[in-house]
């Protein structure tokens, strides 16, 4: 089976965005995961969702993944998250 394509947007220069809007847990850590490797060393991936679970979740990945996690806001139940891709 196909993976899916992933929801993944170039943006200015070294930053793209994931849109996982609607996706709940663990789908949003699967494709940040994913989309990571498309990012440059250095570059940022925006990651926008509206599970709550990404709070704690994304926080947890790039720890584990040493990743640097450069800013987490909320707004109306819509988390937006930028991580460094730091290797």
């Amino acid at each position: 089976m196909a993976r899916a394509p992933l929801p993944l947007t170039p943006l200015a220069d070294r930053t793209w965005r994931l849109d996982c809007m609607g996706m709940l847990c663990p789908v949003p850590i699967i494709k940040t995961g994913r989309a990571m490797r498309r990012v440059d060393v250095g570059g940022i991936l925006v990651v926008v969702a509206d599970d709550p679970g990404v709070e704690t979740d994304l926080v947890d990945w790039c720890d584990a993944n040493r990743q640097e996690l450069v800013s987490m806001d909320i707004g109306r139940g819509v988390w937006t998250t930028r991580i460094r891709r730091t290797h």
